[in-house]
C-alpha cells in the first residue's frame, strides 16, 4: 500500500486544481496536460540511476483509508485530492535516458507529462529514485578514476543507517565502479563479491598474552599478544587473508605481522595483503610494503582505509603508487559533500512553455519540451552535449553522429526493461573510456531554446499590468524595484 510521499504543497495544489474555480481552455487546472522536467544541479556529472525505484514508488500508488482520512481531515480539506488518489495508479507517460548514461549537471535526464492534478504530485517519487543512486554512483565514478585499476572496496554499511539503504549503496557503488563490497546481504541480493578483513578488536580480545605470555621459539622471548592474535587468525585463514596493522602501532603492527607470518611456511602463504587504517596512509603503507619486502614477504597487497575521500585517494596514489586498493566507507554514504539536488520543474502547460524565472540565475529553469542530445565523433568518442527542444535537429560540432537520449520509459503502466548491475556497470565503463576529458565536457543550450527562455522570461517580467495605479512604492524601495522588473 502506498505512503503520502508527497509534501503538504503537493496535497494542497492538487486539490485545489480540482476546483470549478480554477479553468483553463475550458477544463479544470487538474485536467490541464502538464509536462516536468527531471535534472540534477550538484553534481558534475554522474550516471543517471534508480529508474527500478521510480517504477517502484509510481507503481505503489495506492494509498489506504486511514492516509486517505488524513487528508480530508487536513485543516485545509483535502477532500478533491484525496478522492483523486484512492486507487489511483498514475497513468502518464515518461521519458528518461537509458539506465547508467552518464550526465551533466543541470541536463534533463527524465520527464513526464500527465493530467497536472496528479502529474505534480509525482516530485518527491523522481525525486526520492534518483538522487541516492546518481550520488553515490558519482562518488564511486570519481574514486574509480583515481583509483585507476587499483581495488576498491564499498565499506559503508555501518554509516549507511539501516540494512536496505546499505544494498542501495553497495548496488549504485558497484555500477559506479566498486569491485566489491563488504555487506553480505547484498552480496547475496545481487552477486557482488563480499570482502572482509578482521577487525582490530580480534588482536584486542587477545591481550590476555600480555599477561601470560607464550614464548617464541625461535628468539626465547615472549611473543607480543598482536602477534599471538596475527598466528591465530592465520590459522583460521589458511587460503589467504588480510592483517590490520594499526590497533597499537602500524609500524609495531608490521613487526608483529612479519614475525607471525614468517613462524612457518602455512602462516607464510595465509598472509596476502596488510590494511592501515589511521595515519598518514601513505607513508605508513609505503613503510610497510617496504618492511615486509625487506623480510622476505613479496608480493603482498596494501589495502589503505580510513575517511577516505577523492582528493586523499588522489594523493595516496601520486606518492604510494604500489597501493594495491582501497576500502572507502564514511565518504561514500554518510559524510558527503554534495548531494546530486535532483529538481522537478514544469516546462509545459497544455502546450504552451513555461519556466521559472528565478532572482537566483541558477535556479532558473528551461522552458518547453526538452530533448538531450549528444555528439559523438568519428572514433567513437564523446565531442559534447546539446540541451535543446524535441522538435529540432542539433548539429554538434566534431560529431558525425547525434544521438537523442531522452527515450520512452512509462507509458499507463507499462515501462522499459531495466538492465541488470552488472550490465550497467559495463555501461559506465564503456562511457567513462569515451570522455576525452569529462571534468571539461562541453554542454550547451540551443540557440533556440536560449531564445525561448530569455524571451519568455522578459514576456513574464515585463511591468506592463498598470499595478502602479492602484499600489503605492515608497520612494526608499524604488530604485530596487525599478531594476529588477527592468532586467
Amino acid at each position: 500500500m502506498g505512503t503520502l510521499n508527497i509534501d503538504r504543497y503537493h496535497a494542497a495544489m492538487g486539490d485545489a486544481s480540482y476546483k470549478e474555480v480554477t479553468r483553463l481552455h475550458k477544463k479544470s487546472l487538474s485536467e490541464a496536460e502538464a509536462t516536468f522536467y527531471v535534472t540534477q544541479r550538484k553534481l558534475s556529472f554522474a550516471p543517471c540511476l534508480g529508474h527500478e525505484r521510480l517504477v517502484r514508488f509510481l507503481m505503489d500508488s495506492q494509498i489506504d483509508r486511514p492516509r486517505l482520512r488524513f487528508l480530508e481531515q487536513d485543516r485545509g480539506g483535502l477532500t478533491l485530492f484525496a478522492d483523486a488518489i484512492e486507487d489511483m495508479l498514475f497513468v502518464g507517460v515518461v521519458r528518461a535516458v537509458r539506465p547508467g548514461t552518464i550526465v551533466f549537471a543541470n541536463e534533463p535526464f527524465a520527464d513526464i507529462a500527465g493530467a497536472f492534478g496528479l502529474t505534480q504530485a509525482q516530485e518527491i517519487k523522481f525525486e526520492h529514485a534518483f538522487d541516492l543512486p546518481m550520488t553515490t554512483a558519482s562518488i564511486a565514478m570519481q574514486l574509480r578514476m583515481a583509483a585507476g585499476d587499483r581495488w576498491l572496496s564499498d565499506f559503508s554499511l555501518r554509516r549507511d543507517g539501516d540494512v536496505e539503504r546499505g544494498v542501495e549503496v553497495a548496488t549504485y557503488a558497484f555500477i559506479g565502479g566498486f569491485n566489491d563490497t563488504s555487506n553480505m546481504e547484498a552480496a547475496h541480493r545481487l552477486d557482488i563479491p563480499a570482502v572482509g578483513t578482521e577487525a582490530h578488536y580480534w588482536q584486542q580480545a587477545y591481550i590476555e598474552f600480555m599477561y601470560e605470555p607464550e614464548i617464541d621459539a625461535r628468539t626465547g622471548r615472549p611473543k607480543h599478544f598482536e602477534q599471538v592474535a596475527f598466528e591465530r587468525w592465520l590459522d583460521a585463514n589458511p587460503n589467504g587473508t588480510t592483517l590490520l596493522l594499526d590497533t597499537i602501532d602500524v609500524y609495531m603492527g608490521a613487526v608483529h605481522a612479519a614475525l607471525a607470518a614468517t613462524s612457518n611456511e602455512s602462516r607464510r602463504r595465509a598472509f596476502k595483503g596488510f590494511r592501515v587504517d589511521s595515519g598518514d596512509l601513505a607513508k605508513l603503507g609505503r613503510w610497510c610494503f617496504n618492511f615486509f619486502e625487506a623480510n622476505g614477504l613479496h608480493g603482498l597487497m596494501p589495502i589503505l582505509t580510513g575517511d577516505l575521500d577523492v582528493e586523499k585517494l588522489k594523493r595516496i596514489v601520486d606518492e604510494f603508487p604500489e597501493a594495491a586498493g582501497f576500502g572507502v566507507g564514511t565518504k561514500l554514504s554518510s559524510e558527503v559533500r554534495a548531494i546530486a539536488g535532483v529538481i522537478f520543474k514544469q516546462c509545459l502547460i497544455e502546450g504552451r512553455p513555461t519556466l521559472k524565472a528565478s532572482n537566483t540565475p541558477e535556479k532558473s529553469t528551461l522552458p518547453g519540451r526538452l530533448q538531450l542530445f549528444r555528439g559523438t565523433n568519428a572514433q567513437g568518442n564523446f565531442v559534447g552535449d546539446c540541451i535543446a527542444l524535441d522538435d529540432e535537429d542539433v548539429e554538434i560540432q566534431d560529431a558525425v553522429k547525434v544521438e537523442r537520449l531522452l527515450l520512452p520509459f512509462w507509458e499507463n503502466g507499462y515501462y522499459e526493461a531495466i538492465p541488470s548491475i552488472g550490465k550497467q556497470k559495463a555501461f559506465v565503463e564503456e562511457q567513462r573510456s569515451r570522455f576525452a576529458d569529462i571534468h571539461n565536457y562541453p554542454v550547451r543550450l540551443s540557440e533556440r531554446l536560449r531564445t525561448l527562455r530569455d524571451e519568455l522570461t522578459a514576456s513574464m517580467r515585463a511591468d506592463d499590468s498598470g499595478w502602479r495605479d492602484v499600489l503605492k512604492v515608497p520612494e526608499s524601495l524604488r530604485d530596487e524595484l525599478n531594476y529588477n522588473t527592468a532586467r
